[in-house]
């Protein structure tokens, strides 16, 4: 079973989310991004379709926006791996504790996901001036 450490998760998650152009195609990626969706859900209740589908659109506008896809499709990717429990009417959601298709360290849902983009995007910035530098060096 594959299992997603925090550092990997904090290496990847800015690399991912600033440039892909699509969801991830390898399997470690791919679930970087899905746990990257629970991080604002709390374990300990329940949700309500609506209120789900509210925090699966923010995750899209601060951070999944790139990935080209919607709540729905993230919501059902999210039960399928799971990640979220449903209850038998369809109404209900919560995140699971275990029986997950992969796993993870437990530290990732409390991380601060805007800063790690943040300092994604700085490091990004960085690199840019430093190549060029580079050119209009040489």
């Amino acid at each position: 079973m594959q299992h997603v450490t925090c550092s990997h998760f904090s290496q990847r998650l800015p690399t991912l989310a600033l440039g892909s152009r699509e969801l991830p195609k390898k399997a470690d990626d791919f679930n970087i991004i899905l746990v990257s969706a629970i991080g604002g859900l709390s374990p300990s209740r329940n949700y309500s379709e609506k209120e789900l589908n509210a925090a699966l659109q923010l995750w899209i506008l601060k951070i999944g926006g790139n990935f080209g896809v919607d709540h729905v499709t993230l919501r059902r990717y999210l039960v399928d791996a799971g990640l979220l429990a449903r209850d038998s009417t369809g109404s209900r959601y919560r995140v699971q504790s275990s029986g997950h298709q992969f796993t993870f360290d437990s530290e990732i849902l409390s991380l601060d996901l805007s800063a790690l983009l943040s300092a994604g995007k700085e490091e990004r910035a960085e690199r840019k001036r430093q190549r060029q530098t580079k050119i209009q060096d040489a």
